[in-house]
């Protein structure tokens, strides 16, 4: 079944009798994913998840209802790093409906530690530090959406004798930590400027590439466990006047290519930029009824 295509193997199950035990230990064994194209996947109203496969168009509903609750940050390989409601880090395989958990969001640097509410509302929160060293206490179900920014991933977890290291960007400025699955805790790594959220892993080399905020390219080498971090800058800054989203593609060729990604806001019925001043004229504010709009891609 490893060899199927992901359409394939969701539709094998419904052919018949036997057909349906082979998907059930397929998905009971936790077998590897296979090597296919692409797939979007998204969670409807009703909770059901959904492949869409952008190759095809087709369209599949997937017998995985872990996505409800769960915050996604990344992917790779068939895999999905997600957030639970205490903000806890899993791998999860949505064709398999294995999931692997990772170190607790309290081993995280900036993270000092969990406690009762202290107004009193009874719940878990956090004390998260920011740049400045100032500590917020933050409910566990929040800290999802403020501490992780992105996550990488090199492999599937569950591979024999294969090395899974995920390498996340959190706060503050985008710091970066990494873990494998089964340490307790994540392993933090010095700064230079922080990271703007481009991040990527290449097969052929085994190293993570991130993008500074300068728009320089760093690789990192977090092989073996006992190994020290090695960075090594391969692409110098590049300043640019705007901010714009920052991607890292690995092109078939074996070139790494940064992609900056610009939007603007714009009203759904309009195609002119606007921007909307709060009541004293000054500061420009979020409306909600306003969409961000890419206007601009550049390699």
């Amino acid at each position: 079944m490893g060899e199927l295509e992901i359409r394939d193997l969701i539709r094998s199950g419904a052919v018949c009798t036997s057909w349906h035990s082979s998907f059930a230990a397929f998905r009971r064994l936790r077998l590897p994913s296979p090597r296919q194209a692409p797939c979007l996947l998204y969670s409807g109203r009703s909770g059901a998840t959904t492949l869409y496969c952008p190759s095809t168009g087709a369209t599949l509903r997937v017998p995985f209802r872990g996505l409800r609750g769960l915050s996604p940050i990344g992917s790779a390989r068939g895999w999905l790093v997600v957030a639970d409601e205490a903000s806890d880090l899993h791998l999860a395989n949505p064709l398999t409906g294995a999931r692997v958990a990772l170190p607790p969001i309290t081993t995280l640097r900036c993270v000092e530690g969990g406690a009762a509410d202290p107004d009193g509302g009874g719940g878990l929160v956090y004390r998260v530090r920011d740049e400045r060293g100032v500590v917020a206490h933050i409910p566990a179900a929040e800290a999802r959406d403020c501490v992780y920014d992105r996550a990488a991933l090199s492999g599937s977890p569950l591979v024999a004798g294969g090395d899974c290291v995920v390498l996340l960007l959190h706060s503050p400025l985008g710091e970066l930590s990494f873990a494998r699955p089964g340490d307790e805790r994540w392993t933090w790594i010095p700064p230079g400027e922080r990271t703007s959220g481009g991040r990527a892993y290449n097969d052929r080399d085994g190293l993570f590439y991130v993008v500074r905020s300068d728009d320089s390219i760093y690789a990192l080498d977090l092989k073996g466990p006992n190994s020290p971090v090695v960075a090594r800058r391969i692409m110098p800054e590049l300043r640019h006047g705007d901010q714009p989203y920052r991607y890292l593609i690995h092109a078939p060729w074996g070139e790494l290519l940064q992609a900056w990604r610009f939007r603007r806001e714009y009203e759904p019925s309009s195609s002119t930029p606007v921007e909307i001043e709060d009541g004293d004229g000054d500061d420009v504010v979020a409306d909600p009824s306003v969409e961000l709009n890419t206007n601009e891609l550049q390699l």
